[in-house]
Protein backbone atom coordinates (compact mmCIF):
# COMPACT_ATOMS: atom_id res chain seq x y z
CA UNK A 1 0.00 0.00 0.00
CA UNK A 2 1.26 3.49 -0.79
CA UNK A 3 -0.16 6.97 -1.10
CA UNK A 4 1.07 10.01 -3.02
CA UNK A 5 -0.35 13.52 -2.88
CA UNK A 6 0.12 16.28 -5.43
CA UNK A 7 -1.19 19.83 -5.67
CA UNK A 8 -2.44 20.56 -9.17
CA UNK A 9 -2.96 24.10 -10.46
CA UNK A 10 -6.49 23.50 -11.79
CA UNK A 11 -10.01 22.97 -10.48
CA UNK A 12 -11.14 19.37 -9.75
CA UNK A 13 -13.37 19.28 -12.86
CA UNK A 14 -10.25 20.02 -14.93
CA UNK A 15 -7.93 17.64 -13.03
CA UNK A 16 -10.35 14.75 -13.51
CA UNK A 17 -9.75 15.13 -17.26
CA UNK A 18 -6.40 13.43 -16.65
CA UNK A 19 -8.43 10.24 -16.27
CA UNK A 20 -11.32 10.95 -18.66
CA UNK A 21 -9.80 12.81 -21.64
CA UNK A 22 -7.36 10.95 -23.92
CA UNK A 23 -5.31 14.10 -24.63
CA UNK A 24 -4.61 14.64 -20.93
CA UNK A 25 -4.25 10.92 -20.09
CA UNK A 26 -1.61 10.47 -22.81
CA UNK A 27 0.51 13.26 -21.35
CA UNK A 28 1.02 11.66 -17.96
CA UNK A 29 0.31 7.92 -18.17
CA UNK A 30 3.63 6.94 -19.73
CA UNK A 31 6.38 4.50 -18.79
CA UNK A 32 10.07 5.31 -19.12
CA UNK A 33 11.20 4.78 -22.71
CA UNK A 34 7.63 4.84 -24.05
CA UNK A 35 5.00 7.27 -25.28
CA UNK A 36 1.24 6.94 -25.03
CA UNK A 37 -0.28 8.36 -28.24
CA UNK A 38 -3.55 10.17 -27.49
CA UNK A 39 -5.10 8.78 -30.67
CA UNK A 40 -4.52 5.27 -29.27
CA UNK A 41 -6.37 5.98 -25.99
CA UNK A 42 -10.07 5.10 -25.55
CA UNK A 43 -11.83 5.98 -22.30
CA UNK A 44 -15.31 4.81 -21.23
CA UNK A 45 -16.07 6.74 -18.03
CA UNK A 46 -18.58 4.65 -16.08
CA UNK A 47 -18.39 1.96 -13.40
CA UNK A 48 -17.08 -1.10 -15.25
CA UNK A 49 -15.86 1.07 -18.14
CA UNK A 50 -12.28 0.88 -19.33
CA UNK A 51 -9.27 2.91 -20.28
CA UNK A 52 -7.61 1.14 -23.20
CA UNK A 53 -4.34 2.44 -24.59
CA UNK A 54 -0.98 1.50 -26.06
CA UNK A 55 2.54 2.26 -24.88
CA UNK A 56 4.87 2.72 -27.88
CA UNK A 57 8.60 2.21 -27.32
CA UNK A 58 10.54 5.29 -28.36
CA UNK A 59 13.53 3.22 -29.47
CA UNK A 60 11.97 0.64 -31.79
CA UNK A 61 8.22 1.31 -31.96
CA UNK A 62 7.27 -1.87 -30.08
CA UNK A 63 3.66 -1.58 -28.92
CA UNK A 64 2.41 -2.70 -25.51
CA UNK A 65 -1.39 -2.53 -25.20
CA UNK A 66 -2.94 -2.18 -21.76
CA UNK A 67 -6.35 -1.75 -20.18
CA UNK A 68 -7.55 -0.35 -16.86
CA UNK A 69 -11.06 -0.75 -15.44
CA UNK A 70 -13.11 1.84 -13.58
CA UNK A 71 -14.73 0.80 -10.31
CA UNK A 72 -16.74 3.21 -8.18
CA UNK A 73 -16.92 6.73 -9.58
CA UNK A 74 -17.98 10.02 -8.01
CA UNK A 75 -16.68 12.35 -10.72
CA UNK A 76 -14.94 14.70 -10.18
CA UNK A 77 -14.22 13.78 -6.53
CA UNK A 78 -13.31 10.09 -6.51
CA UNK A 79 -12.29 7.49 -9.08
CA UNK A 80 -11.48 3.87 -8.32
CA UNK A 81 -9.37 2.18 -10.98
CA UNK A 82 -8.52 -1.53 -11.17
CA UNK A 83 -5.24 -2.59 -12.76
CA UNK A 84 -4.24 -6.16 -13.52
CA UNK A 85 -0.90 -7.90 -13.79
CA UNK A 86 -0.32 -7.32 -10.88
CA UNK A 87 -3.74 -6.82 -9.32
CA UNK A 88 -3.87 -3.31 -7.94
CA UNK A 89 -6.69 -1.01 -6.88
CA UNK A 90 -6.05 2.72 -7.12
CA UNK A 91 -8.31 5.26 -5.46
CA UNK A 92 -7.88 8.81 -6.72
CA UNK A 93 -9.41 11.53 -4.59
CA UNK A 94 -9.62 15.16 -5.70
CA UNK A 95 -10.18 17.90 -3.13
CA UNK A 96 -10.62 21.53 -4.08
CA UNK A 97 -8.14 23.77 -2.26
CA UNK A 98 -9.05 26.98 -4.12
CA UNK A 99 -10.86 27.91 -7.33
CA UNK A 100 -7.86 26.88 -9.42
CA UNK A 101 -6.01 24.47 -7.12
CA UNK A 102 -6.74 20.81 -6.31
CA UNK A 103 -5.18 18.29 -3.98
CA UNK A 104 -4.89 14.92 -5.74
CA UNK A 105 -4.42 11.86 -3.53
CA UNK A 106 -3.40 8.62 -5.26
CA UNK A 107 -3.79 5.59 -2.99
CA UNK A 108 -2.64 2.17 -4.23
CA UNK A 109 -3.50 -1.14 -2.59
CA UNK A 110 -3.23 -4.82 -3.44
CA UNK A 111 0.46 -4.99 -4.35
CA UNK A 112 3.04 -7.14 -2.61
CA UNK A 113 5.96 -5.24 -1.05
CA UNK A 114 8.16 -6.31 -3.97
CA UNK A 115 5.63 -5.12 -6.57
CA UNK A 116 5.18 -1.87 -4.68
CA UNK A 117 8.91 -1.14 -4.70
CA UNK A 118 8.96 -1.76 -8.48
CA UNK A 119 6.18 0.72 -9.30
CA UNK A 120 6.41 3.49 -6.68
CA UNK A 121 9.00 5.68 -8.41
CA UNK A 122 7.24 5.33 -11.78
CA UNK A 123 3.90 6.32 -10.28
CA UNK A 124 5.50 9.30 -8.54
CA UNK A 125 6.98 10.43 -11.87
CA UNK A 126 3.64 9.95 -13.64
CA UNK A 127 1.89 12.11 -11.04
CA UNK A 128 4.49 14.84 -11.56
CA UNK A 129 3.67 14.69 -15.28
CA UNK A 130 -0.05 14.83 -14.49
CA UNK A 131 0.42 18.01 -12.46
CA UNK A 132 2.56 19.50 -15.24
CA UNK A 133 -0.05 18.68 -17.90
CA UNK A 134 -2.44 21.17 -16.33
CA UNK A 135 -0.04 24.05 -16.76
CA UNK A 136 -0.73 24.06 -20.52
CA UNK A 137 -3.54 22.96 -22.80
CA UNK A 138 -2.69 19.57 -24.38
CA UNK A 139 -5.22 19.85 -27.17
Amino acid sequence: MFTFTRTVEAAPDQVVRSFTDPAYFAQWFVAEGFTTPADRVAIDVRPGGTISAVFVATQDGTEVPFSLKFGDLDVPRTLVIHLSGPDEVVTVTLRELAADRTELTYHSSGLTPEQQSEVESGVSHMLDLLAESHRSDPA
